[in-house]
């Protein structure tokens, strides 16, 4: 199931405009949404410090959860099983994903900070996930995993500001 639905997202990337935009949510977007939380914080929250601290803590710590778990599970990306060649270049293991680890936990703290502001992040961070399959380098697993994973992250490090911060 894992390979079919890999294969059914990545046989999208024949299709230039979908390519396009997979390449743009996957390697662009990303950096406007890091800068626009950023200034949602400065212009739309009351703590801001607490919240600079929070927002570097989740979005630092998810991307080092990922990758100490890709050095646990040691899972190879689709393109070296299948041998063929990715729309864009990755290195390293496939499990989580990185993108979708840390936009998942961004999307739990964008939701502590506004409703609309999560469901926004929520709806983005998925369409990120699925531009990482389009372009061949994650699984249907590794996305689903890097969901999982930074939302857990993200839980705990929110609750716990929020209990005794």
């Amino acid at each position: 199931m894992n390979n079919y639905i890999f294969n059914l997202f990545f046989s999208l990337s024949n299709f230039a405009f979908i390519k396009n935009v997979s390449i743009f949510l996957s390697d662009y977007l990303i950096y406007g949404l890091f800068i626009f939380i950023i200034i949602f914080i400065f212009f739309q929250c009351k703590f801001i410090f607490r919240n600079i601290v929070l927002f570097s803590i989740i979005s630092l710590g998810g991307y080092l959860v990922s990758k100490v778990l890709k050095s646990i599970f040691h899972i190879q990306r689709p393109f070296i099983e299948m041998n063929f060649i990715p729309v864009v270049p990755e290195t390293g293991f496939s499990f989580p994903s990185s993108h979708a680890t840390v936009f998942a936990a961004l999307s739990i703290f964008a939701f502590s900070l506004n409703k609309k502001l999560g469901v926004i992040f929520s709806i983005l961070t998925i369409f990120i996930g699925l531009s990482r399959m389009v372009l061949g380098v994650h699984y249907p697993s590794d996305i689903l995993g890097g969901f999982v994973v930074g939302a857990i992250f993200s839980l705990a490090i929110v609750r716990f500001f929020k209990k005794y911060l």
